[in-house]
């Protein structure tokens, strides 16, 4: 039997009605690879489908789907474009159906290989009955490049050979769609935080995210810190282990903590949650925003709506300078008890016959993990960094942890 492949272009594929979606012309897919805009290939060996590749080239995206015999979606490869063009295999994740289970169900077993650039992979399952775990593993990292690609010549992902030739066809001479549909996928964007320009506006408004309700900003300045290294740490307190500083340092100097409060009237009396906490470096206006990140911390790899952040154990959260934390660990020893009354009574704390400080805050939602920004000026100066308590609303829909089948973990 003569093997006829095809590609056609769409905006995506709907797994549980198996078809895709959103037909493109091959012009107006090549202009959106040429534009870095997301669009879909389907890949189809005599008219059943084989392969979808999603790509959003502006966020350095492939996303390679592969069916089964049953034409149901079993495995996705997420690759990310480096800087000379070659593809990183970041992630890998294989869905086990039983014989007749429809494309689609999160109730799928799964086990998704999770890779970062040091060469480490982590491994999770996903069981049928919804239970989880994760292992790790240390692999080459150099075995998960793939050569580059190019519009029409994705050979590289398909195992290294290049398919047959392929014959552009129209989705509607391969396999029924709706053109209504809309795209089923987006590209992964870290998460943002398009507040906080208002919260560094002395009464400015925001809508809190529990409530909904509008809530005005109020500056209180907590502490003045010391800083003789520049490199700016933020933790729980109460984790006594040296942490990594950002990567990005300032000046050595004394800087400001001020408290951002949002206020509101309720049953009667001031509502004053902190929704972040701002060292302040310079008054210039902050005119851009990026993550604080540790070594090690690479923005390509984090998944739609996520971000790196300090964790933390015992609720509280602070800034102090990088010179402070051996002292600081050596002085609480093993007496925790005392540490913590110390925080309680003094969250502005000086370990003592030093000058070196430190500030400590409670977290509104308590364990967790809290991102910090940078802002920067016009110049390209840092103004402040501002570790945000995750209370403001970012405008979406509030949505819990869902699974689905997307969803790897």
């Amino acid at each position: 039997m003569k093997h006829i492949w095809t590609a056609s272009y769409c905006e995506g594929w709907n797994g549980p009605a198996g078809k895709p979606v959103g037909s493109l012309s091959q012009e107006e897919a090549r202009q959106r690879d040429e534009d870095g805009l997301p669009y879909s290939v389907l890949i189809a060996e005599n008219g059943r489908p084989r392969f979808v590749l999603d790509i959003a080239w502006r966020q350095n995206y492939l996303a390679r789907w592969a069916f089964d015999g049953e034409a149901r979606r079993a495995s996705r490869a997420v690759f990310l474009r480096l800087e000379d063009g070659k593809l990183f295999e970041r992630k890998l994740t294989e869905w086990q159906y039983e014989s007749g289970e429809a494309d689609g169900s999160p109730k799928v077993p799964r086990q998704t290989l999770d890779r970062g650039f040091d060469g480490r992979t982590t491994i999770y399952h996903r069981h049928r009955s919804g239970s989880s775990g994760h292992t790790s593993k240390i692999e080459p990292f150099e075995q998960f490049i793939h050569p580059a690609v190019s519009f029409e010549n994705w050979g590289s992902i398909f195992g290294g050979e290049d398919l047959p030739a392929l014959a552009v066809t129209p989705v509607t001479e391969s396999l029924p769609f709706n053109p209504g549909d809309r795209r089923p996928w987006d590209p992964p964007v870290p998460y943002s935080s398009p507040y906080l320009d208002a919260l560094m506006t002395q009464g400015s408004t925001v809508v809190h995210k529990d409530s909904q309700q509008p809530m005005v900003v109020d500056h209180v300045p907590v502490a003045t810190l010391n800083f003789p290294t520049g490199n700016v740490v933020a933790c729980d307190p109460n984790w006594l282990d040296p942490k990594e500083a950002f990567m990005v340092s300032v000046p050595p100097g004394s800087y400001r903590v001020i408290e951002l409060q949002i206020m509101r009237m309720l049953d009667g009396e001031e509502y004053r949650p902190a929704a972040g906490y701002l060292l302040e470096i310079s008054g210039e206006p902050t005119v851009s925003w990026e993550f604080a990140l540790e070594p090690g911390q690479d923005l390509r790899l984090l998944d739609d709506g996520d971000f790196y952040g300090f964790d933390v154990e015992s609720g509280f959260g602070s800034f102090m300078d990088d010179a402070t934390q051996r002292p600081l660990i050596d002085h609480v020893g093993d007496d925790f008890t005392e540490w913590s009354q110390d925080l309680y009574n003094s969250p502005h704390f000086t370990v003592p016959g030093t000058s070196l400080d430190l500030f400590a805050y409670n977290c509104y939602y308590g364990d967790g993990s809290y991102p910090t920004w940078i802002g920067r000026d016009a110049r390209g100066s840092v103004t402040c960094f501002l570790s945000d308590m995750l209370i403001v609303s970012d405008g979406k829909s509030k949505k819990g942890y869902e699974i689905t089948f997307e969803r790897d973990w």
